[in-house]
């Protein structure tokens, strides 16, 4: 069967991370919300805690499978956590057009202009996000995402930047071996005098798996970019996680083969944004840039250096112990 067309993500999830917006906000989005399998509930607040189905609560479709999806979007604090539980109890052979899998997604929209300093600057996006993938039964399909996307325009003439970094950890029986499977992404598009130019892997996309093991996911995703004084951005975050079942060998043009499995995704201890700013840079914007934005951390180079000096006095003081 064709994996690509049965792992369906019951939202457009991806779709509304790119949504404008003119104030800072946070959308949390879970599917499905109802019996039907097709209906998901999205909640867009400008501020305050978006919190949806707390309490877990199970929802059997009329497709034969069981979920639990639970969202929640701090939108003052940069905050998303998720979790998504997936049971189908048999076999099963179901229409190609089937929207089966539980799927939640945590958004972030922070409209921001950076002010200060006397040509471009360069700013750094960070998104840090963990999780776990548990097979409960059989081979489920996971999906872990976490992604950062910067965008600025003028109008006149029209100009266009858009920024891109994200990382997947993807977990399937299609893959060579069952174990979570690292995907990256980095990407810069340049629009002017109605020409656009792509660069598939942009240099300041950075993405780091601190942890690919399924029961301690942890990754780091970072974007940097320059910045003009005075010119106005839009930064927009997301989360989003899919539990969906394992993939049968047999289809036809219209149905598919799923096997019996359940699984469940947990990335609800915390992911967070922040947004680094070189110092003497003032970042104006809604109220999440108080809470987001942090005065720019050492360079690597300074880092390295800091960390030599601490070997160095490591190995002073082993040298004093042993003469002692």
């Amino acid at each position: 069967m064709s994996f690509s067309r049965r792992a369906i993500v019951p939202l457009a999830l991806i779709a509304l991370s790119f949504t404008s917006f003119t104030h800072a906000a946070g959308t949390a989005v879970r599917g499905p919300s109802t019996v039907a399998a097709d209906d998901a509930e999205v909640v867009t607040l400008t501020t305050g805690l978006i919190d949806l189905n707390p309490s877990r609560t199970s929802v059997s479709t009329v497709h034969g499978y069981d979920s639990v999806t639970s969202i929640s979007v701090d939108t003052d604090k940069g905050i998303i956590k998720g979790y998504a539980e997936f049971d189908l109890p048999t076999d099963s052979t179901l229409p190609l057009s089937a929207t089966v899998g539980s799927a939640v997604q945590g958004a972030l929209h922070s409209p921001l202009t950076f002010i200060g300093g006397s040509g471009p600057q360069t700013v750094t996006a960070e998104l840090r996000f963990d999780g776990s993938f548990d097979a409960l039964r059989g081979l489920p399909t996971f999906s872990l995402t976490g992604n950062i996307t910067a965008t600025s325009f003028t109008t006149a003439p029209f100009t266009q930047s858009l920024y891109q970094s994200q990382l997947s950890f993807l977990m399937s029986a299609v893959t060579p071996t069952y174990a979570p499977q690292v995907l990256t992404l980095g990407h810069e598009s340049q629009t002017a005098g109605g020409v656009t130019t792509d660069t598939p892997y942009y240099a300041g996309a950075t993405q780091v798996a601190v942890n690919s093991a399924t029961a301690s996911l942890d990754a780091i995703v970072r974007l940097s970019f320059d910045v003009m004084p005075g010119q106005a951005y839009n930064i927009n975050s997301f989360v989003n996680g899919l539990v969906t079942a394992e993939p049968g060998s047999q289809q036809t043009s219209t149905h598919g083969e799923l096997l019996s499995s359940a699984g469940v995704i947990d990335f609800s201890h915390t992911a967070q944004l922040a947004l680094y700013v070189p110092q003497g840079v003032t970042v104006v914007g809604d109220p999440l840039v108080n809470q987001i934005v942090v005065t720019a951390v050492p360079e690597p180079q300074a880092a390295s250096m800091l960390l030599a000096g601490l070997l160095a006095l490591a190995g002073i003081a082993r040298r004093r112990t042993a003469r002692r």
